[in-house]
C-alpha cells in the first residue's frame, strides 16, 4: 500500500512539474495582457469599412509574425515581446487584391485585369481601385508587461479619384465608350506607403452627357501625394503612428 502511495504522489508531483513548465513557456512568449488596437475613422470616411487586417512583421528576427483580422474599431491581438513592422488595411473590396505578404518589403495591393474589355491595341488593362486604406508603421517595439498595451492609430486613403469631361461632336452616333489610360499608379506598396505604376492601363468606363463625354476613375496615390505620417505619445508610454489625410 506504502508503494502504491508513493507512485502516486511521484506521478502528481511530475504533472504539475510539466503544468507549471507549460505555462512558463507561454508567458515567456506572449506579453500577458495584449495589444489593444483603436482605429480612428473621424475625418477618414463617412462609409465604414467591414473591418482591417493587422500583420505584425518581426524585424531582425525579433519576435514572430502576427497576422489577425479586426472589427473596423479595432480590438485585442496577442504579440509576442520584439521590435516589428506594422501594416493594416481594409479587407472588405471589390477590386483591390494583396500579394507578396511575407514581408512588410513586398505586400502589396493591385487590382485584376479586365477580361473581355479589351481596346483595339491594347490586350491587358486592370480595374480601378475601389477605396483603400492603410497605415503602415516602419518600427514598433513591443515589451513584455502585465499591463495592456494600448495603441490608437488612424488610416489614410491611399485612392485617389480622377475625373474628366470633353466635348465630342457627332456624340449622338456613338453607341458605347470605354477608355484606360496609362502612366498612373496601377499598384500600392502598403509597408513602403507609395504607389507604382506597372505600366498596365487602367481602365475606366465613359458616360454621355449632351455633347460630352464624362469619365470618372481612380487610381493609387503616390509617395508625394501622401503627408508624412505623425507619431504621438500614447498610453502607457508607448508610441504609435497616426496617419491623417
Amino acid at each position: 500500500m506504502r508503494d502504491t502511495r508513493y507512485m502516486f504522489l511521484v506521478l502528481l508531483s511530475s504533472l504539475l512539474m510539466l503544468t507549471g513548465c507549460s505555462r512558463r513557456d507561454i508567458l515567456d512568449d506572449y506579453p500577458v495582457s495584449g495589444v489593444e488596437i483603436s482605429l480612428d475613422w473621424d475625418g477618414v470616411t463617412d462609409k465604414l469599412p467591414e473591418g482591417v487586417r493587422v500583420i505584425f512583421y518581426p524585424k531582425d528576427g525579433e519576435g514572430k509574425k502576427v497576422d489577425r483580422y479586426l472589427s473596423v474599431r479595432g480590438g485585442e491581438m496577442k504579440v509576442p515581446p520584439g521590435r516589428y513592422s506594422v501594416v493594416a488595411y481594409n479587407y472588405n473590396t471589390e477590386y483591390v487584391r494583396i500579394r507578396g505578404e511575407e514581408s512588410y518589403e513586398t505586400i502589396e495591393a493591385y487590382t485584376g485585369h479586365c477580361n473581355g474589355l479589351g481596346i483595339a491595341g491594347i490586350e491587358e488593362m486592370v480595374w480601378s481601385p475601389d477605396s483603400l486604406y492603410v497605415l503602415n508603421i516602419d518600427e514598433l517595439n513591443i515589451k513584455k508587461s502585465e499591463e495592456v498595451l494600448y495603441l490608437a492609430w488612424k488610416l489614410k486613403s491611399v485612392v485617389k479619384k480622377y475625373s474628366f469631361a470633353v466635348e465630342v461632336k457627332g456624340l449622338e452616333y456613338v453607341t458605347s465608350i470605354v477608355g484606360c489610360i496609362r502612366g498612373l499608379s496601377d499598384c500600392y506598396r502598403v509597408g513602403k506607403g507609395d504607389g507604382v505604376s506597372s505600366s498596365q492601363p487602367i481602365y475606366f468606363e465613359v458616360k454621355k452627357d449632351g455633347n460630352k463625354v464624362v469619365a470618372y476613375f481612380t487610381a493609387f496615390k503616390q509617395a508625394k501625394e501622401m503627408s508624412e505620417p505623425t507619431r504621438g505619445p500614447i498610453s502607457r508610454s508607448t508610441t504609435s503612428s497616426d496617419m491623417g489625410d
